[in-house]
């Protein structure tokens, strides 16, 4: 008898581990860029990585997503994510209509390279925002201003890309239910697809657990995401998963097989 057994979508996730600078909150696999990019060299290391994989797991799947996460991939060329591109299409099969996510800060934006990203298939952003307040980002040791965040979702729109994510932080030290709301109308007025909404948290591992900052009641914290989910859903950003809020019928696919 045929094996009828269904398959959850296969989806690529792919890290890049440098960024400018480090986050004191941060505790993904990442490193502050001390020297240049190796850019050819952690391509290529990918690629044998996945040669490596493929050959121990056989299969034909399709691939229905790929997230490019980080640290900082936008620091990274677009020829050089195209040989990536190329060269995953080569070994692997892609779906027709396969969603291809690129997280970039707003300090990495220059408007020639997101039109190069759109042009090899990069077809979704996801942009580290976390505050338009000049103060909180200082705070939270982000290198990029408010304004510099706005220019970047231009720039964004500019080259193509329509489906786009925010990223947003609450519960920030020495801000108040007022200050997220603000930035979440602000995230809205900019017209994203999809806004990731998410509370700042003292993992371990960080400056921030070391030294932990003053943060708002939990309490207050709480209160404060009531309030904000209750305008993103007066503007009709829905709330799919912990802290994923879309439009209709833009959910990220990556984040949905994850959750799934």
């Amino acid at each position: 008898m045929q094996n009828t057994r269904l398959f959850p979508p296969l989806s690529l996730y792919i890290h890049f581990p440098w960024c400018i600078q480090k986050c004191p909150y941060c505790d993904f696999n990442s490193h502050a860029l001390t020297e240049e990019l190796p850019e050819d060299r952690y391509i290529t290391a990918l690629l044998n990585d996945l040669a490596q994989d493929l050959a121990q797991f056989q299969g034909t799947r399709i691939i229905q997503s790929i997230f490019m996460g980080g640290g900082t991939p936008s620091l990274f060329s677009a020829q050089q994510l195209d040989r990536l591109l190329i060269a995953l299409q080569q070994q692997l099969t892609f779906a027709e209509d396969i969603e291809i996510t690129l997280e970039a800060n707003p300090s990495t934006f220059e408007s020639d390279k997101f039109v190069a990203y759109r042009a090899i298939g990069i077809n979704r952003l996801s942009i580290g925002i976390q505050s338009f307040n000049d103060e909180h980002l200082q705070r939270l040791g982000r290198i990029h201003s408010a304004q510099d965040a706005i220019r970047a979702v231009n720039i964004a729109k500019q080259a193509g890309f329509d489906n786009f994510n925010l990223d947003l932080m609450f519960g920030l030290p020495d801000s108040c239910e007022q200050d997220s709301l603000r930035d979440v109308q602000q995230a809205m007025e900019l017209q994203p697809s999809h806004i990731s909404f998410y509370q700042l948290t003292l993992e371990p591992n960080t400056y921030f657990h070391k030294y932990p900052p003053a943060l708002p009641g939990d309490d207050a914290i709480f209160n404060e995401q009531l309030a904000c989910q209750k305008l993103l859903a007066e503007h009709g950003y829905q709330q799919y998963e912990i802290s994923a809020y879309a439009q209709q019928g833009k959910q990220c696919r990556h984040n949905i097989n994850y959750w799934s």
